[in-house]
C-alpha cells in the first residue's frame, strides 16, 4: 500500500471507532399497490467486509448494531459514501484525488463492503407476492434478508436488473434486516495513464473510463457500489414485464395541425408466478382507448402477448427539438382477475416514426422523423456525475441545457454506461435525440496498438471475457428504455466493433428481435453510419482551431466526435484550485501548473493573448469566454453551411464533464454555463443568420421545417459604434435549406476590431440577429480593450412560484456598443452562485440603441431579497440589476 499506509490505517481506525456514533432507526414500510414502487433510500449503513466477522447469513438473523458501521446513502457507491463521511477531502478540487486510495494499489478488499438496511413491514396482505428490485449493482453481489441468501447465484455485471421474490424471508410487525455485500470490478485495472488505464477494466461488464482517460482522472473504488435505486413492489400471482410499444406515423407529416391516422402496437411478457394456474385478463389502456386480451397460464409459465393494433385518429406527434412540440401519451397495462388488478406497467410513450438512410450524396446517414429530413446537432455525453451521484434534477437540468443549446442530439459515449430511465424521460419531454453506444471503446477493446495496454492487441479484440453476461446485459438494459420516443440509434461501441460473436449476435439475433424499428450500428464511425474520408478511425479532432477552419476543411459526412475546448467561468475555477494553482495559468511560453493538467486542460495556443496580456487568472477567463462562444458557433455554422452537401449531421465532443475537467464543455460539473453553450445556442439556431468566415458571405440557414420570407439585414460598425456600411435583401428559405447571399466588405480606414451584425426582419419584426467582432489586423483583437466605456440599462423582474423563480433581465444600450454582458445569479447573503439557472440568452452584445430581452429560470427557495442578479460586462464594471 506504500504512500497510502498512513491514510488507510486513519479511516480504519475511524470506522473500528463507530466515529460517527449512527441511531439505527428502521424505517416502516407499507406494502404498495400494483404498479407502485416504494424506494428504499433511506436507513442504509455500510461497513467494510474484512471487519466483519461474521457471513451473511450470521449478519442478518439478529439484531443490528450500528456502532462501528458508517451511514450510507443508496444510490450510491463506496467512495461517495466515504466522501459523505468525510474519509477523504473532495477529489474534484485541487489535486485531491491524489489522496484517495486506488484499487490497484490497495486491493480489492478496501473498497468491498457491507450495505445493510433494517426496515419494518406494517402488514403482508394475503396473496401478494413482496419484490426487492436492484436496478444497479457494480460489480458483483450477494443478498441476504433474515438469516438467508435471496439470490441462488452470486450478481455480477454493472449493467443488470435483478428482481427477488422475498416474501417467504419477510417478518411482520417486526425488524427484517437487509444486507448486500458488494465486490469491486474483477479486473479493476492500473490508472497508468492510457485511456482505459492498462485496458484491464474492459475484460468486466462495466464503465470503462473509472481508470482515467484523457479528459478524467481515476475514479479510485472503479464506482464499486449499489449505484442505483433499491425498491419494494407487490404483484399477486401474475406479473407484467417488459411492455413494447411501436408507433407508425406513415407518411411526410407537418408539425401542428391536422393528422393522418397513427398506428400503436404494443406487447408486454406475463408471467405467472404462483403454484397454480391462473385466468384473467390482460388489459391496454391508452388515449382514452381500451384493447383486452384474455389469457390463461400455467404455473410458472409465462408468455408473450400482443395486442391488436390501434388506430390513433389525429394523432398529437412528438418532434425532435427546434422542429415541433414533444408530445407525449400515458399507457397502463395490468392483469385483472375478477376485480384484482396483480400487476400494473405504467408508462409514457410519443407517437413518432425515425427512418434513416446512407445518404448518397454525402455519405452520412440521414436521418427522418415522421418523414422529415432532419439535420442533426448534438454532442457527446459521458455521465451525470463521475461517482454516479446521479438524480432525475441533474439529468433533467442537463438535458435542458442541450434544448437551450438548439441542438437536437446526445450521444451517449460507450466508455461510460446507458443512463438512467429518468435521463431518457428529460430527452422525451425536451425533444433530445438519443445515439445510445453499449460498452465499448476503441481505447480499451483493440482499435489500435497502445503500448499502455497490458493485453495484446488481439486479446482485446474480445472483451470482455463473459461474453453471455454482456449479451443479457444488452438484452435487459434495452428492454428497461427502449419505450422512449428520445431514443433514436443503438451503437455497439464508440469507434470499434465489439468482438465479432457478440457484434454478430447483437447485429443479426437481439436488436432485430428487441427492437427492430431502430437503426443500431456496430460501431460510431461504422460504414453504416457515416463515410471515412479523414483517415484514423473517422472522427475528431480534439483541439482549437482557427474560425475560417471549420468552413473549409471537409470532415466525415456525419462526424459523431469532434470538438474543442470550454473553461469554464472564474467562480468555477476558484472552486476547482487553490489561488496559487490557478495563478499558475498556462499561456504561450509558461508551463502550467500540475493542477491545470491535472484537471486536463487543454489549452487555447495562442488565441487567448490576441486579445491582450494574460496577467491574472481573472483576466484568463474573461479572455477564455470569448474565444469559447466564437470557437464553437464557427464549429456550428461552418458544418451548418454545407448541410446537405457534405453533411447530414454533427456531435460535438463534448458537451459536459463529469467532473471538473477543463476542456470539452458547455457546462462544468457545477452546472454553471460558459460562453461555449452560447455560442453553440446561436450556431445553432433553426432560423439563423450567418456570416461565412472563409467566403465572407452572408448565408441564411433553415434548419426547420417551415418557410420563411425574411429581409437579411448586414451592418457594419466601428468599435465607437458608428455604422460604416451596411446593406439588406429579402430572401425566401425554405425549409433545410442554405442560401448565400451578399459578400461583405472589408472596411477601409480601420485598425483593429470592428463589428458586423447580421439580423432577420420577418413581417416587419426582426426574430433574431448575429453579432460579430471582426479584426482588420489579422489574429489581433486588443483594441477590444479600448472599446468606450458603456452601461446599458438593466433591469430584472422575477418571481417565485413553489420553489422556482422565473422572469427577464432588460437590457438597452444607449450611445455605445455594451459587449459580451454575461448575466449571473448569487446568494447575497453567502456571496455563493445560484445553480443552475437556466438562461434563453447570455453573453449578449448590443449595438447602440438595441434592446434585448433574456429569460431566467432557477430553483430556490430564497426570499427574493435575498436574490442578486449582477452583470459582468466586457464594457463597465459589475452592473447589479434592480430586481422587480
Amino acid at each position: 500500500m506504500k504512500k497510502y499506509d498512513s491514510l488507510i490505517i486513519y479511516s480504519v481506525l475511524l470506522l473500528l471507532a463507530g466515529f460517527i456514533s449512527p441511531v439505527c432507526s428502521q424505517s416502516s414500510l407499507t406494502v404498495p399497490e400494483a404498479g407502485q414502487k416504494i424506494l428504499l433510500n433511506d436507513g442504509w449503513f455500510a461497513r467494510r467486509a474484512n471487519e466483519i466477522g461474521v457471513d451473511g447469513n450470521q449478519l442478518t438473523s439478529s439484531a443490528f448494531n450500528p456502532n462501528g458501521w458508517m451511514k450510507a446513502r443508496v444510490p450510491g457507491t463506496v467512495l461517495s459514501m466515504m466522501l459523505e463521511n468525510n474519509l477523504f477531502p473532495a477529489p474534484e478540487f485541487s489535486m485531491n484525488n491524489n489522496l484517495i486510495p486506488d484499487i490497484y494499489d490497495t486491493g480489492k478488499d478496501f473498497y468491498t463492503f457491507w450495505f445493510i438496511h433494517p426496515f419494518e413491514v406494517k402488514s403482508l396482505p394475503k396473496g401478494k407476492q413482496v419484490w426487492l428490485n436492484f436496478r444497479g449493482i457494480n460489480y458483483k453481489a450477494d443478498i441476504f434478508l433474515n438469516g438467508k441468501r435471496v439470490n441462488p447465484d452470486t450478481h455480477e455485471g454493472m449493467f443488470l436488473r435483478k428482481s427477488f421474490n422475498i416474501t417467504s424471508y419477510l417478518k411482520e410487525k417486526d425488524s427484517n434486516i437487509l444486507a448486500v455485500i458488494v465486490f469491486p470490478p474483477d479486473y479493476p485495472g492500473n490508472p497508468n495513464g492510457g485511456q482505459g488505464g492498462d485496458g484491464q477494466i474492459a475484460r468486466n461488464v462495466t464503465m470503462q473510463f473509472t481508470p482515467g482517460w484523457d479528459w478524467i482522472q481515476p475514479v479510485r473504488d472503479r464506482n464499486t457500489g449499489i449505484w442505483d435505486e433499491v425498491s419494494i413492489t407487490a404483484t399477486g400471482g401474475v406479473k407484467i414485464q417488459h411492455p413494447y410499444v411501436i408507433t407508425k406515423a406513415p407518411g411526410r407529416r407537418e408539425p401542428g395541425g391536422p393528422q393522418k391516422d397513427a398506428i400503436i402496437r404494443t406487447t408486454a411478457e406475463i408471467e405467472n408466478i404462483s403454484a397454480v394456474t391462473q385466468a384473467g385478463t390482460v388489459v391496454c389502456e391508452t388515449n382514452g382507448s381500451k384493447l383486452t386480451q384474455s389469457i390463461t397460464l400455467a404455473p410458472g409459465e409465462k408468455k408473450k402477448i400482443a395486442f391488436k393494433d390501434l388506430p390513433v385518429k389525429n394523432p398529437r406527434l412528438w418532434w425532435p427539438n427546434g422542429i415541433g412540440k414533444q408530445e407525449l401519451y400515458d399507457m397502463q397495462i395490468y392483469f385483472e382477475a375478477g376485480e384484482n388488478i396483480s400487476d400494473r406497467q405504467t408508462f409514457r410513450y410519443g407517437i413518432r416514426e425515425i427512418t434513416s438512410e446512407k445518404d448518397q450524396a454525402t455519405g452520412g446517414r440521414k436521418f427522418y422523423v415522421n418523414g422529415q429530413p432532419v439535420y442533426i446537432t448534438g454532442g457527446n455525453y459521458i455521465a451525470s456525475d463521475w461517482l454516479l451521484r446521479l438524480s432525475p434534477e441533474r439529468y433533467r437540468a442537463e438535458v435542458r441545457y442541450h434544448a437551450e443549446m438548439n441542438v437536437r442530439m446526445i450521444r451517449v459515449w460507450g466508455g461510460a454506461l446507458l443512463e438512467r430511465p429518468e435521463f431518457y424521460d428529460a430527452c422525451d419531454e425536451y425533444g433530445i435525440l438519443v445515439f445510445q453506444d453499449l460498452w465499448g471503446s476503441g481505447d480499451c477493446n483493440g482499435a489500435w496498438e497502445d503500448p499502455s495496454k497490458r493485453d495484446s492487441r488481439e486479446r482485446r479484440w474480445e472483451y470482455p471475457d463473459n461474453h453471455s453476461l454482456f449479451l443479457a446485459s444488452v438484452e435487459d438494459q434495452v428492454k428497461m428504455v427502449r419505450n422512449h420516443p428520445s431514443l433514436c440509434v443503438w451503437c455497439g461501441a464508440n469507434e470499434w466493433p465489439l468482438a465479432s460473436d457478440v457484434d454478430e449476435k447483437l447485429k443479426n439475433e437481439m436488436f432485430p428481435r428487441l427492437d427492430p424499428e431502430r437503426l443500431f450500428v456496430s460501431y460510431s464511425t461504422d460504414t453504416v453510419f457515416t463515410r471515412n474520408t479523414i483517415g484514423g478511425v473517422g472522427d475528431g479532432p480534439y483541439g482549437i482551431q482557427e474560425r475560417e477552419w471549420f468552413f473549409t476543411f471537409r470532415s466525415t459526412p456525419f462526424n459523431p466526435e469532434a470538438g474543442s475546448v470550454g473553461s469554464p467561468e472564474i467562480e468555477s475555477m476558484r472552486e476547482m484550485m487553490t489561488e496559487n494553482e490557478l495563478a499558475g495559468f498556462p499561456v504561450s511560453g509558461q508551463r502550467a501548473h500540475a493542477a491545470w493538467r491535472y484537471h486536463k486542460d487543454l489549452g487555447y495556443r495562442d488565441h487567448l493573448e490576441r486579445y491582450g496580456p494574460v496577467t491574472d487568472i481573472e483576466t484568463y477567463c474573461k479572455y477564455a469566454q470569448l474565444v469559447n462562444y466564437d470557437q464553437y458557433r464557427a464549429f456550428m455554422e461552418g458544418w451548418a453551411s454545407r448541410m446537405w452537401e457534405w453533411y447530414t449531421g454533427i456531435l460535438i465532443w463534448k458537451t459536459q464533464n463529469p467532473w471538473t475537467s477543463l476542456r470539452g464543455q458547455m457546462y462544468d460539473w457545477y452546472l454553471d454555463v460558459n460562453a461555449s453553450l452560447y455560442g453553440t445556442r446561436k450556431g445553432c439556431e433553426p432560423v439563423h443568420p450567418q456570416y461565412n468566415m472563409a467566403s465572407k458571405q452572408v448565408e441564411l440557414v433553415n434548419t426547420a421545417l417551415g418557410s420563411h420570407d425574411v429581409l437579411a439585414k448586414a451592418r457594419l460598425y466601428t468599435a465607437n459604434g458608428d455604422v460604416i456600411w451596411e446593406k439588406e435583401e429579402a430572401s425566401r428559405m425554405a425549409p433545410n435549406s442554405v442560401n448565400r447571399l451578399f459578400d461583405i466588405p472589408e472596411p477601409e480606414g480601420i485598425e483593429g476590431v470592428y463589428f458586423l451584425k447580421l439580423a432577420l426582419v420577418e413581417k416587419g419584426k426582426q426574430v433574431t440577429d448575429n453579432i460579430y467582432w471582426l479584426t482588420a489586423k489579422p489574429k489581433d483583437y486588443t483594441t477590444l480593450s479600448g472599446l468606450p466605456r458603456s452601461i446599458p440599462a438593466i433591469e430584472a423582474s422575477v418571481k417565485q412560484e413553489k420553489g422556482v423563480y422565473s422572469g427577464t433581465v432588460r437590457f438597452c444600450a444607449e450611445k455605445n456598443i455594451s459587449f459580451f454582458n454575461r448575466i449571473k445569479v448569487f446568494d447575497k447573503k453567502t456571496g455563493k452562485r445560484i445553480l443552475p439557472v437556466h438562461y434563453t440568452d447570455n453573453y449578449i452584445t448590443l449595438m447602440p440603441g438595441d434592446r434585448r430581452e433574456a429569460g431566467i429560470e432557477f430553483a430556490s427557495w430564497l426570499p427574493k431579497e435575498q436574490i442578486s442578479i449582477v452583470v459582468d460586462s466586457w464594457t463597465s464594471d459589475r452592473i447589479v440589476c434592480p430586481i422587480n
